[in-house]
């Protein structure tokens, strides 16, 4: 069965370092296709990275996932913390340390958005890599402003070639439009 688009493209970047990256990945997708008035269009490749921020940990699995939703950028937020910490049991601990899925925000539609509690487009897209690289082949076309950023840290940082492209699992029961 094929889910209505509903008119809001949005993409979010997800990672995962814990009990079996890959796995953690396809549940989380597959619980994001599941949000009401929702659909997952398309999944970027996924990607290794390094840890960022904090360095001494497991290796990240990232890809990015394009969605289109009728959801608004906070009850969104609020979908993907209840996936994050009820459904796929992350745990609370200090920021940028293991997790077994971490799903950001990075665009909602044209949206831009300075609150405490959201921040759109998401603020660090032009610092990490694990973001760029998969970001890039959903959505080539980014806002100028952006680009130019993402150009600059790519002028100072050789993170995109520390990539490792990991191949793309197939997704039982997701049919993209």
């Amino acid at each position: 069965m094929t889910k209505n688009l509903h008119g809001n493209v949005c993409f979010l970047g997800l990672g995962s370092n814990l009990n079996d990256p890959i796995k953690q990945l396809k549940k989380s997708i597959q619980h994001l296709n599941k949000l009401p008035q929702t659909t997952v269009i398309e999944i970027s490749n996924f990607y290794r990275s390094k840890a960022w921020g904090v360095t001494e940990q497991n290796d990240f699995i990232n890809t990015v996932v394009k969605i289109n939703t009728a959801l608004r950028p906070k009850l969104l937020l609020n979908k993907v913390k209840k996936i994050e910490y009820q459904l796929m049991q992350r745990q609370i601990n200090k920021r940028w340390h293991s997790r077994v899925i971490d799903i950001d925000l990075l665009i909602w539609g044209n949206i831009t958005m300075n609150r405490a509690d959201l921040v759109l487009p998401h603020p660090w897209i032009s610092e990490r890599c694990f973001v760029i690289q998969p970001l890039l082949e959903l959505k080539p076309k980014l806002p100028a402003y952006l680009l130019k950023q993402i150009t600059k840290h790519q002028l100072k940082h050789s993170c995109l070639s520390q990539l490792t492209s990991v191949k793309k699992p197939q997704m039982a029961g997701l049919t993209f439009k």
